[in-house]
């Protein structure tokens, strides 16, 4: 057991931050205060003991009640609040009971080494590090600078153990002297939470030159930045130029107020050592220390704040680790202690949440005479505050140690201030507040007993800074596993009672029954004043219905007459205390899985809810309902799911001040009472059906992917001879169908239940009950992932079966993808050549160029293009057989279909593959969606094929074709026809035929007309001469 403990202890070490959401409703705790205490003393309030069932200890550390002591413990009635101070001898000079100081010092150096030889830069370092040294506590960072600043170590980097390494280590720089850039530098990057600086923090900063500055306008910048941080600064001034006023004004610019307090000047670095021990004395007081700088060696470890009562220790002298027995008391005690039971030995856990600015927590083990640390836990975040308190807590009520809790009230999240580390031997977890709230979370830590009745013991947790210092109490549950993550309550001190400050500054370490009520009571300290809150009394609710008949009969076939059936609502309600009662307002739904209006059961013409309120006691009341069934034979399988829901409100008991009680959250709220069917099978009860199963696939015969939307399946069962009972039809599909719908086609809709599996997707369907035909439609969606081959599997599974039955029935379907490909006609073709009659040996270049382009799923496609190569016994290309075309093979000639081809063409004049003798070309390609391909078809066209056709003026069209193929047992050509055939597309070329032009007869003609025309003028001139004589 002893290395159980010790496992427990080291995993301490691996408690980590984990943020946790909370929130619950408030039922433990009754939140008005039952008692409230106050005394004038300053500090009451700050630590609270249930002493015994009658009185209270309540510590006030800050009362002055004479001149040389102080700090006094009270004993206060809890009959009628009043409280006398307690005599405590041997507590003299300052001495505070229970006092917490909250303090925090950074400080850092940064140092200008510009002008100074290397042997008087290290008497720099030698201040730096003797301050370290006499100083081990404190967090330093320190940085150089000259014409630039260099940070050596910052408050995340600096280590103590290694501390002498880290400044020695540091080589001295050149250059001026910019000393605001550099306090600019580090006020926004050393003096930063990403560098270990804990926002509330007090800061130092010193600076030491040996020179005015490079930037001095810039200084009264550099120091208002470091007032709104609150950064305490000294200057230290080395050398004779700092005996000007000039070079002292930029000290006390750099400093902070007062210059008498923050600024020193010596006269050379041989002369720091002289002003080390005032520099101390000047630091140090303002951090918090009560007398010298000195204190701060313990004020930093807080030891001696705490004790923990365990039998036997000093029964012996004993030593720590070979310490002498003087120590061994410093050695046990710690701001906070705790001690962990086992079986056989116990443990104690003192936490030091000062140490080193972060906190630190050790386990101590008493082993063969001596106490040996087994754990050592140091924290992280600056001023966290680590190991302010610490708890062991027993959850399962064996009276051993289940949980170690640890408190980090300062811990600082970007919502949240505190939390509470929650260890066990193989787990570990945090308990935070609530968000927004930055109320130092875990200031106090108490176990609880019992609150809620669950069999474990709960804890509560304080905030005493909550809402603007009014302060609030978490409790959290235990559980099987520890402490639950949500909070149960939180109860605020505005609750409690008006003009509380501090509420859950304490809180007693255990909890008993001061208002003798049976309950466990919860004191809490504030400030000036402690107040007891009472618990309140827990009940568990049982709630049953039953009915009347317990069954609904079968044997009516006819739905339309409804059945009477009698609902029995009862409810039990348990506590200790003998007068508990309760107000419950429940209401009793029927056939609730049912929606409106198709439900079955009904208290009245479509209303199947009926509400009551009652008073409930401590036994059993149980109310009727009266209620009717629509039971129809095919419904005997899917039972009357009827749901009772219920509220709870706890009525104040009949004795003085009582409180009202609070249901368990282990009662449910809201239950479900089904009503099933009578199952009848005859005299024998035993059921031997006779069932018949078949399907088919309505509207096609494949599955056209990308065409076709759904796909009907038709399902028949039928009933041969008796019910079947509990029988189901599945239908099994592939996942890349989506189940649209289920239609009923004969008698009532039966339920349906999807389910998945690996390969394929199921539906359920009942079917019972004897001569019944039960025919459905189910409608799938279709998806693009649907598989090659969609196989159709219906399997039936009844009671005792007949070897008559037909159960099984298997049938496929293919499928088939849409494709869709376009064929165009390239813009760059020729359209137009021409050739003169009777002449064989004119040639005319020629190009036809196609486009391919797929806009559906990419596909294994081939291209086949016909071109016209010869015309009868004539080529109609100059060289036929250099016709190809690039990414295709060409393939064996293709013969025409018609034998005549000079009528046909002297008819339409079209040379295509129906008259001419065509080349067929073959190109093979894989065509992804949106790809484009394209094929040329070119050469020079000869004249040598017209002469044969006997035209010597004619216009033909050279008609090459394209069209695609696929494989049609897996593709199919998506069209607006029902064929889905792939298009055919067809590239012309004109070619016109002319005869030759004969000049000669146009010549003569020419001038036989010419010499008319003269005659006829020349005799026109004549005789308009001769009759111009006469006259």
């Amino acid at each position: 057991m002893w290395n159980v403990w010790v496992v427990v202890m080291l995993f301490l070490i691996y408690c980590l931050l984990c943020l946790v959401p909370q929130g619950a409703l408030a039922f433990n705790i009754d939140p008005a205060a039952w008692k409230y205490v106050s005394e004038p003393a300053a500090g009451f309030g700050y630590k609270v003991v249930q002493n015994n069932p009658s009185s209270l200890l309540i510590s006030a550390p800050l009362d002055q009640y004479k001149q040389n002591r102080r700090g006094q413990v009270y004993r206060c009635l809890v009959r009628d609040s009043s409280c006398i101070p307690l005599s405590i001898q041997g507590m003299y000079g300052n001495n505070q009971i229970g006092a917490l100081l909250f303090m925090m010092i950074i400080i850092l150096f940064i140092i200008s080494p510009t002008f100074c030889n290397p042997r008087l830069y290290f008497k720099v370092f030698w201040l730096v590090e003797s301050i370290l040294k006499e100083n081990k506590p404190i967090v330093f960072a320190v940085a150089q600078y000259s014409g630039y600043c260099t940070i050596h170590f910052d408050l995340n980097t600096f280590n103590v153990m290694n501390r002498d390494y880290q400044v020695n280590s540091i080589t001295q720089q050149g250059g001026g002297t910019y000393t605001a850039a550099s306090m600019r530098k580090v006020v926004q990057e050393v003096f930063s939470t990403s560098r270990g600086s804990r926002p509330k923090a007090k800061r130092i900063m010193i600076v030491i030159t040996d020179g005015q500055s490079n930037d001095s306008g810039m200084l009264k910048n550099a120091a208002s930045e470091a007032e709104a941080k609150n950064i305490i600064r000294f200057a230290i001034g080395v050398g004779r130029a700092f005996s000007s006023s000039s070079a002292m004004k930029e000290l006390e610019t750099i400093a902070s107020s007062p210059p008498s307090n923050h600024v020193f000047q010596v006269g050379s670095f041989q002369a720091l050592d002289q002003i080390k021990d005032t520099l101390q004395n000047s630091i140090f007081p303002i951090e918090g220390s009560q007398t010298t700088g000195e204190s701060i060696k313990m004020e930093m470890a807080q030891e001696g704040f705490s004790a923990a009562y365990i039998p036997r220790v000093g029964n012996t002298p004993l030593s720590i680790n070979g310490s002498s027995p003087a120590c061994f008391f410093i050695g046990w005690l710690g701001y906070s202690m705790a001690v962990a039971t086992t079986h056989t030995r116990q443990f104690t856990i003192l936490g030091a949440p000062r140490f080193k600015h972060t906190g630190r927590v050790k386990g101590y083990l008493l082993s063969g005479g001596e106490i040996i640390i087994i754990v050592v836990l140091s924290f992280f975040q600056i001023g966290a505050y680590f190991g302010a308190e610490v708890c062991a807590m027993d959850v399962n009520k064996d009276s051993y140690s289940d949980l170690v809790l640890i408190s980090a009230p300062m811990f600082t999240d970007r919502d949240r201030e505190g939390r509470v580390y929650v260890c066990t031997i193989n787990d570990w977890m945090t308990l935070v507040g609530d968000a927004g709230q930055m109320g130092r979370f875990g200031t106090s830590l108490a176990p609880l007993p019992d609150l809620n009745m669950d069999g474990f013991n709960d804890l509560a947790v304080g905030a005493p800074l909550e809402n603007d210092g009014q302060g609030s109490v978490y409790i959290f549950h235990g559980t099987s596993s520890g402490i639950s993550k949500i909070k149960s309550q939180k109860i605020s001190a505005s609750d409690v009672q008006s003009g509380l400050k501090y509420f859950g500054l304490s809180i007693s370490q255990t909890s008993l029954d001061m208002s003798l009520d049976s309950l466990p009571d919860l004191a809490v300290g504030s400030k000036g004043a402690v107040l007891l809150l009472r618990s309140r009394p827990i009940v568990t609710l049982m709630a049953r219905v039953s009915f009347n008949p317990p069954k609904i009969p079968t044997n009516q076939v006819d739905c339309s007459t409804p059945l009477r059936n009698i609902a029995k609502v009862c409810f039990t309600m348990t506590r200790q205390t003998t007068d508990t009662k309760a107000k419950i307002n429940y209401t009793l739904t029927l056939d609730v899985t049912r929606q409106a209006p198709n439900y079955r059961a009904y208290i009245s013409p479509k209303i199947r809810e009926e509400t009551n309120t009652i008073t409930l006691r401590l036994q059993e009341q149980c109310f009727s309902h009266n209620f009717f069934i629509e039971a129809c034979p095919e419904d005997s399988l899917n039972e009357l799911s009827n749901e009772l829901d219920f509220t709870f409100e706890g009525l104040p008991t009949t004795s003085p001040g009582g409180l009202s009680s609070s249901l368990s959250p282990r009662s449910p709220t809201s239950t479900y009472h089904p009503l099933g069917f009578e199952i009848n099978c005859g005299a024998d009860n035993n059921c031997i059906d006779n069932l018949k199963v078949d399907f088919n696939f309505t509207r096609s015969s494949e599955v056209r992917v990308g065409i076709d939307e759904v796909i009907n399946v038709t399902v028949s069962v039928e009933s041969r001879e008796e019910n079947s009972y509990n029988s189901h039809v599945i239908l099994k599909y592939p996942a890349g169908l989506s189940f649209r719908k289920f239609t009923i086609l004969q008698v009532r809709k039966h339920s349906i239940w999807p389910n998945d599996d690996i390969h394929c997707k199921c539906l359920k369907v009942c079917a019972v009950h004897t001569q019944i035909k039960l025919s459905c439609l189910m409608m799938f969606c279709l998806a693009i992932f649907v598989v090659t081959a969609l196989p159709r599997l219906i399997l039936f599974s009844g009671n005792t079966h007949s070897p008559k039955s037909e159960l099984s029935k298997v049938k496929e379907i293919g499928v088939k993808y849409s494709i869709f490909v376009v064929i165009k006609r390239n813009e760059d073709s020729t359209s137009y050549v021409n050739f003169t009659a009777g002449k064989n040996d004119l040639q005319k270049h020629v190009k036809q160029s196609f486009e391919v382009e797929n806009y559906e799923r990419g596909f294994n496609l081939t291209v086949i293009i016909k071109v016209p190569m010869k015309l009868g016994d004539k080529d109609i290309w100059a060289d036929p057989n250099g016709i190809q075309i690039q990414g295709c093979q060409r393939h064996k000639n293709e013969e025409p279909t018609a034998t005549e081809f000079v009528d046909q063409l002297q008819k339409n004049h079209a040379v295509d593959c129906s008259v001419a003798n065509c080349g067929v070309f073959m190109c093979k390609s894989f065509i992804r969606n949106l790809d484009r391909n394209s094929y040329n078809i070119t050469g020079n066209l000869s004249s040598q094929w017209i002469e044969q056709i006997g035209l010597e003026s004619a216009q033909f069209n050279l008609v090459s074709s394209a069209t695609v193929d696929y494989d049609r047992n897996q593709y199919i050509y998506y069209s607006s026809d029902s064929k889905n055939n792939p298009p055919i597309q067809k590239i012309e070329t004109q070619v016109e035929v002319y005869p030759e032009v004969n000049f000669t007869k146009g010549v003569i003609g020419g001038v036989v007309g010419g010499l008319l025309l003269l005659a006829l003028i020349t005799a026109g001139l004549y005789k308009v001469i001769f009759i111009t004589y006469l006259v």
